[in-house]
């Protein structure tokens, strides 16, 4: 099975890590995973979330996303310090240092925005984004299926929400 779209995020939201979790488990279950992430962040993530707009290659950004990521929900960083951009570079084998000029990710929130997405994590395919949150029982059982429900959701223009207490 092929897991793909945009997954809008920012580094803060507990949401956002447990959805990561469950996307690096689905794919230690044999899923294709092919996502494209999209920083959403608050002004207060601008640097990080420049940071990781900056870098070209697609294993470049998930290398710092997952060091961002984990330094924030592991760690207890502060994504909006200016340290912790530059220790998730170090971690995760990166040159560079954070990238000031915040431009880009303003562009990108905006686009966010234009697209809909008003919660992270939110997935994008194609028609109305869904927000999704998943919990810690989402990496036991079937994943796959789990994984097909959500595209179901993405594809399905009918379906705008479903939630469980």
């Amino acid at each position: 099975m092929r897991f793909d779209g945009q997954v809008w995020f920012d580094f803060s939201h507990r949401a956002v890590w447990d959805f990561y979790l469950f996307v690096r488990a689905l794919a230690g279950a044999g899923a294709r995973v092919a996502l494209e992430w999209k920083p959403f962040v608050p002004p207060d993530q601008a640097i990080a979330a420049a940071t990781f707009l900056a870098l070209d290659e697609p294993a470049a950004r998930g290398r710092f996303l997952h060091a961002g990521l984990g330094l924030v929900h592991i760690e207890g960083a502060d994504p909006s310090d200016t340290a912790t951009v530059t220790r998730a570079l170090s971690v995760a084998g990166l040159d560079g240092t954070p990238v000031e000029d915040t431009t880009m990710a303003a562009r990108a929130r905006t686009e966010g925005e234009e697209l809909g997405v008003t919660a992270v994590p939110s997935m994008y395919r194609h028609g109305p984004v869904v927000a999704v949150t998943v919990n810690g029982a989402a990496t036991r059982g079937d994943m796959l299926r789990r994984a097909r429900t959500i595209l179901d959701v993405l594809d399905d223009d009918g379906l705008w929400a479903l939630e469980k207490p």
